[in-house]
């Protein structure tokens, strides 16, 4: 019975191990990992897989260790197993469950993109309260971007410049939060220059009726440090239901928030779009020289 009650959880933890792995290699085969995690980190999920999926293998291909507790050797003696057999039970149960719920429930339910109502739990970002960090090699970071790799100082000036120097300026995807930065930074210097962004409607209770944050979720490495990144926008806002998709144009202002002065669209043209392939932007950072 011991043998078998062995058996049946070496064989459960492959199982558990190469769901898993699926699991993980499904996300990167139809691209929803952008859903999980930044794509600085789809390396190391590759290599996650690649383990994962070994750590399976070993378990359903390889026998079980038969040499359970109070097995005799042919010593006359008992000798202790050197891994205790598995719990019986409820044990087992919530010990298994722990790994299996959120993989099926990986496999059953749709990927969902953040929205208002987990902005309304995270504070808005503003370049007033961003703060330096440091990376795992010791260089001094501020928040922002969404590239692979962080961009240097001299680059993160060069973009400064060009948009000193345009009259009409988008904010892309891939510069989404450094531009941002910048006009957050010194609002006053942008005042009356033309601005086109696109994000989702959040309707922030702190703001007026005609005000809404046209809003990208940013992230650092996964979802769970996600915070909202976005531009106050006024006009005909009222209407606009909460995390449609819309592309703003409008006239850089400023307003007073806490104190200081942030930008703020006016005289805006807003359009409804589709949600993005990638929904959300990422914070890479600038490397401080």
């Amino acid at each position: 019975m011991n043998e078998q009650r062995l058996a049946f959880h070496h064989y459960l933890r492959g199982i558990a191990l190469g769901g898993m792995a699926l699991f993980l290699f499904r996300l990167a085969l139809y691209g929803d990992l952008k859903y999980y995690l930044s794509p600085k980190l789809e390396g190391y999920t590759t290599a996650a897989i690649i383990v994962l999926a070994l750590l399976s293998l070993i378990h359903l291909i390889l026998p079980p260790d038969q040499h359970h507790h109070g097995k005799e050797c042919g010593c006359g003696h008992e000798h202790e197993h050197a891994h205790p057999l598995p719990k019986k039970g409820l044990h087992s149960f919530i010990f298994f469950c722990l790994f299996f719920f959120p993989i099926l429930t990986g496999f059953i339910f749709p990927n969902h993109t953040l929205g208002s109502d987990v902005a309304a739990n995270r504070a808005l970002k503003q370049a007033s309260s961003v703060r330096s960090k440091t990376s795992h090699s010791g260089t001094a970071v501020k928040p922002a971007g969404a590239l692979r790799n962080p961009i240097s100082q001299k680059q993160f000036n060069a973009l400064k410049k060009k948009l000193l120097s345009q009259k009409m300026i988008t904010v892309d995807d891939a510069h989404y939060t450094y531009i941002l930065n910048i006009l957050e930074q010194n609002p006053n210097a942008f005042k009356g220059r033309q601005l086109t962004l696109t994000g989702f409607v959040y309707h922030d209770k702190q703001l007026p009726a005609h005000e809404i944050v046209t809003a990208r979720f940013d992230i650092s490495c996964c979802i769970a440090d996600a915070s909202v990144y976005g531009l106050r926008t006024k006009g005909a806002v009222a209407n606009l239901k909460k995390d449609e998709w819309i592309r703003v144009r409008g006239t850089i202002d400023t307003v007073n928030q806490a104190g200081s002065r942030i930008p703020v669209l006016t005289k805006t043209q807003i359009t409804q779009v589709k949600e993005p392939d990638h929904p959300y932007v990422y914070d890479n950072g600038v490397l401080l020289d």
